[in-house]
């Protein structure tokens, strides 16, 4: 038999929304870094199986330019609410992109498994938080109607019919 003390502890799913979106901020701002500043093992697992050292340069500076739009959108998210897209299309591009590579043979598991994996995580969580956001909106909707409805009708049901 499971105790509770009768308090639950809720996070609005728009704050959800902002964490996520700064996460992937600070994973492509260290992804782009590590591309374009450094050599060795970390950039061969971020350079997703991309030899050549121009084209994991080409890489991390596309992460560094996409970091400023990933923060505005976390911060002022009402502003940019039309921009949410962009962070979930990005993951979801690079890790459907990365997991092809993977699967044809071009690129090595080892090489590709990391940006994959917190790709396909970060859009889980996003996509996750994204509809339940919807259908919390759509139930407030819902709720602010039938109260609608009721206050135009006392003594009515809710299909407008006389209550017994």
């Amino acid at each position: 038999m499971a105790l509770t003390n009768g308090t639950e502890t809720t996070i609005s799913t728009r704050l959800l929304s902002r964490i996520i979106v700064g996460l992937i901020a600070v994973w492509s701002a260290l992804a782009g870094l590590v591309l374009v500043g450094f050599e060795g093992a970390a950039s061969g697992a971020l350079g997703v199986g991309i030899l050549d050292r121009a084209g994991q340069r080409l890489i991390g500076v596309h992460l560094l330019v996409l970091v400023p739009v990933y923060l505005l959108i976390a911060l002022r998210p009402d502003r940019y609410r039309g921009l949410l897209w962009l962070p979930l299309a990005a993951q979801l591009a690079a890790s459907l992109t990365i997991s092809y590579n993977i699967l044809a043979g071009d690129t090595d598991v080892e090489d590709g498994l990391l940006a994959v994996a917190v790709g396909a995580i970060f859009v889980c969580l996003l996509g996750f938080v994204w509809v339940t956001e919807q259908r919390a909106a759509a139930r407030q909707r819902m709720e602010a109607d039938l109260g609608a409805d009721e206050q135009e009708q006392p003594g009515r049901g809710p299909n407008g019919y006389q209550a017994t």
